[in-house]
């Protein structure tokens, strides 16, 4: 679906609902000339607005877009300068005036300027939620809700990001309020820097007896702390946006320098712009340069980083240049009515466009169509004009909230409304979505009903019901259910996880090598181990296909890892049997680390599928049981399709054949450990476990067998299916365990 955008490394901005709510009531339409202090903006800038207009659009058409505006993006980091901008010569002005900073007046502005409207949206998204949303969705949901009203949501995004079982996690309709959050934090770091610093300084001035800071002694002070503040960001986000992109663009000290830059403008440039012809040929070229960003820049585009200089130095150029001459003069075509009538609304239109993209395809299939999106962008745009001007305003301008011991107890009690009523929501739908009729102890449950189809009946339409529900198969996907037992990618060496019988008791010991696709038959292994009264040795690692190769200076962790786990495996004496499973999806590899003894022409064997088979080979040799699992069926793998096999069910609870696929569609790799069957077939202690047939029969494969969904994503089984197979899977492994026994 045209919505989506992942918060994975390879796609970590698509989901980046990227624009902040920035808005100053300072620099609002209505809002009166700040009183003149040097230094400092001391009028009302309608530029502004204007500037502010072209940061949403640039962000809305992105989303509704993405393919057409590629780096929309930036809009975020124009919101950000120009909040750095017009923060700090508030805070500088408060500062000449009375010598400090006021921070329970200043976040109190703050939060009366934008938590009303923020929690309304976050509310009524909570409700439609559970309404519109597929039950697979209202975990995240909330979740993200949760965050979104405690201003972290960027840290969230930041951990979803690199975590291997949320890589093809569904954007939230909240996930935009990130930037809300970054932003929030700035307001709590930069002023209470700015309050400790000048704090210490007349301390250490009235101890001297020296008179109070005057005003450049304070305008000194704020460039010292904003440069070193900013330098420090700026380093650091070139740095972190090169070692961990998927995490840099939402973590908030990569996104703090953008705010410093709007700072120093502010603090340098005061009430002063650069007009005239030259100043309009400045502005025109900031103007540019972030449209240029903004077209030219993609999801490959490394960002935050130095990158974003472009749109944020662009940013800088229009706040600091321009002309009002009518038809030529940039200030002139920002200050129309049209710009900073969008520009007053920006904020309302930022918070209410996402929820309307995310929800907008579930209501109505005709949300694709560029005529509906115009509509539906008109229709954002109304929105936001009448919840500014009727519920913002008031609210803001509320008497019994001026004191700001008020502002904090509304704030707190909004935020409490919204976490319980989203909770309640979803634990409401919840239970009433509940089938409790059916279980995993049901004789014709999950794969058993495949098997005994005398006995089921059709075990294919769901005639049973549904357990657990799709929601619940979803999140045992994204919840290990052996912490500690899958490595990360990255991490280095090799981590042993042990399950299976006790060691005291063990008579043997069976290995389980691969990645997250021969983890995800523990809960299977476990019991049959068990069983067999065998230690289970789990070396496996996310994203990290089992194969052998020549280590170098530059290999991977992947690598390194997997030719240590083979060493192990190989000598360790207690070893008697190894499964090795993984994703038939992988990437290009280097060959074996020695000539392996088999006849690539005959097979058609490549490289990588040599690489692949150094294991076996390595193993047989070792004389241990070698039990190859082949690839499981690959669902909904179309390129254009986003969704996940339970929430297809969620979706088509009255037709799941509609979830059904092709088998022919669902062999979509190399499929070389199934292709290894042939290849080994006359080595004795080789073994291969078919797994295809598990889901699958003649040419389909069923997304609902026996009342359990199959998969907790599109290619991974589901924990509760993968116990049903447990008989099945001891059957066919039965060569290799009794060769042990």
């Amino acid at each position: 679906m045209w919505i989506r955008r992942c918060v994975v490394e390879k796609t970590r901005r698509e989901t980046q609902v990227s624009m902040t709510s920035t808005y100053s009531e300072e620099a609002t339409a209505s809002g009166r000339p700040l009183p003149a202090a040097a230094g400092a903006p001391t009028r009302f800038q309608p530029e502004i607005q204007g500037l502010r207009a072209l940061a949403v659009l640039v962000v809305l058409l992105y989303h509704f877009w993405p393919e057409r505006l590629t780096g929309g993006y930036v809009g975020v980091d124009v919101f950000f300068v120009i909040s750095g901008y017009l923060i700090t010569a508030h805070l500088f002005k408060e500062a000449v005036k009375t010598g400090g900073v006021r921070l329970g007046q200043f976040w109190g502005r703050r939060i009366r300027r934008l938590l009303p409207l923020s929690l309304l949206v976050l509310l009524l998204t909570a409700i439609s939620a559970v309404f519109i949303l597929p039950s697979t969705a209202w975990q995240a949901t909330l979740r993200q809700i949760i965050a979104s009203t405690l201003y972290v949501q960027n840290w969230i995004l930041a951990a979803d990001a690199v975590e291997y079982s949320k890589a093809d996690e569904r954007a939230t309709a909240v996930q935009h309020f990130w930037t809300l959050s970054v932003e929030e934090q700035f307001y709590i770091l930069w002023p209470v820097l700015l309050a400790l610093t000048l704090l210490f300084l007349g301390l250490r001035q009235r101890r001297s007896g020296a008179p109070g800071l005057g005003h450049r002694q304070i305008r000194a002070t704020f460039l010292w702390v904003v440069g070193l503040l900013g330098a420090g960001s700026l380093a650091f986000s070139i740095y972190y946006t090169a070692a961990a992109p998927a995490q840099a663009y939402f973590v908030t000290p990569t996104r703090i320098w953008e705010f410093t830059l709007g700072a120093v403008a502010a603090l340098v440039l005061g009430s002063r712009q650069f007009t005239g012809r030259g100043g309009n040929v400045l502005g025109w070229i900031g103007f540019l340069m972030i449209l240029g960003a903004a077209i030219f820049y993609t999801d490959a585009t490394p960002f935050p980083g130095w990158t974003a200089l472009l749109p944020t130095l662009g940013t800088v150029l229009v706040l600091a240049c321009g002309g009002r001459e009518p038809g030529t003069g940039i200030y002139w075509w920002l200050s129309l009515r049209p710009a900073t009538a969008i520009g007053d609304w920006s904020y309302a239109i930022y918070l209410w466009h996402w929820p309307v993209v995310v929800f907008s395809p579930y209501i109505s299939e005709s949300a694709r169509f560029w005529y509906v999106k115009v509509l539906l962008i008109l229709g954002i745009i109304g929105l936001s004009a009448l919840s500014t001007r009727f519920f913002e305003t008031p609210i803001r301008r509320a008497k019994i909230l001026l004191p700001t011991w008020r502002t904090m107890a509304a704030a707190g009690a909004g935020m409490v409304l919204v976490i319980v009523s989203g909770s309640v929501a979803v634990s409401a739908m919840q239970t009433n979505s509940a089938d409790s009729a059916l279980s995993e102890d049901h004789p014709c449950y999950g794969y058993r009903a495949l098997a005994n189809p005398e006995e089921c009946g059709s075990p294919f339409e769901g005639d049973l019901g549904l357990w657990p529900s799709p929601a619940v198969v979803t999140q045992q996907y994204q919840e290990e259910a052996f912490p500690g037992c899958q490595a990360d990618e990255d991490t280095p060496g090799v981590q042993e996880c042990w399950l299976g019988a006790e060691e005291s008791e063990a008579q043997g010991t069976v290995a389980v090598f691969g990645d997250s696709h021969a983890t995800m038959w523990l809960p299977a292994l476990d019991e049959i181990a068990q069983e067999q009264n065998k230690q289970l040795l789990v070396l496996t690692r996310s994203a990290c296909t089992p194969r052998g190769g020549e280590v170098g200076g530059d290999s991977s962790e992947c690598l390194r890892s997997n030719v240590e786990a083979i060493d192990e495996l190989t000598t360790d004496q207690n070893v008697d049997t190894v499964v090795i499973a993984a994703s038939q999806m992988h990437g290009e590899f280097g060959g074996p680390s020695s000539d392996l003894g088999l006849d690539a022409e005959r097979y058609d064997l490549d490289d990588s599928a040599l690489a692949m088979y150094e294991p076996i080979v390595r193993l047989l040799e070792a004389e241990k049981e070698v039990v190859v699992f082949g690839e499981t069926p690959r669902m909904s793998n179309d390129e254009q399709s986003e969704e996940t096999l339970p929430e297809c069910v969620a979706l088509n609870e009255g037709d799941l054949s509609a979830c059904n696929e092709r088998l022919e569609d669902t062999q979509v790799g190399d499929r070389w450990l199934t292709r290894s069957a042939e290849v080994f077939a006359e080595e004795e202690n080789y073994h291969f476990v078919p797994t295809e047939d598990l889901v699958c029969r003649e040419d389909t494969c069923y997304a609902v067998l026996g009342g359990a969904i199959t998969y907790s994503d599109n290619s991974h089984l589901a924990r509760t299916f993968v116990r049903s197979t447990i008989p099945e899977l001891t059957s066919r492994m039965e060569p290799a365990l009794a060769a042990n026994s």
